[in-house]
């Protein structure tokens, strides 16, 4: 099958989210409960460390997200999670902290 040329064969929109995929949900919910309050953290990027079951022990990178109205008369916050990697095997599990990059 022939691709059209105005189509592209490859993913326009492919995002760096390192192994985001392979870890389960349920811990990405977990390790997002132990976030402060996005609303009151003063750093844009958070990490944490977890244990996600098969996927082994992982390092979630989240980043603060703004939600508003049409009219921005109320805005909301919350974490979104944007990237995985695995985390290094001799370092003891942390607290959330503020993530370089």
């Amino acid at each position: 099958m022939q691709v059209p040329q105005h189509l592209s064969p490859q993913l326009s929109g492919v995002a760096d989210n390192g192994i985001l995929a392979r870890v389960p949900s349920q811990f990405v919910a977990q390790a997002a409960r132990t976030l402060p309050d996005p609303a009151c953290s003063l750093d844009d990027l958070m990490s944490v460390d977890i244990e996600a079951a098969w996927a082994g022990r992982v390092r979630l990178t989240f980043k603060r997200q703004r939600y508003c109205r049409p009219r921005a008369k109320v805005s909301y916050f919350a974490w979104h999670c944007i990237h995985a990697v695995p985390a290094p095997a001799g370092a003891p599990f942390e607290q959330p902290h503020a993530a370089q990059g």
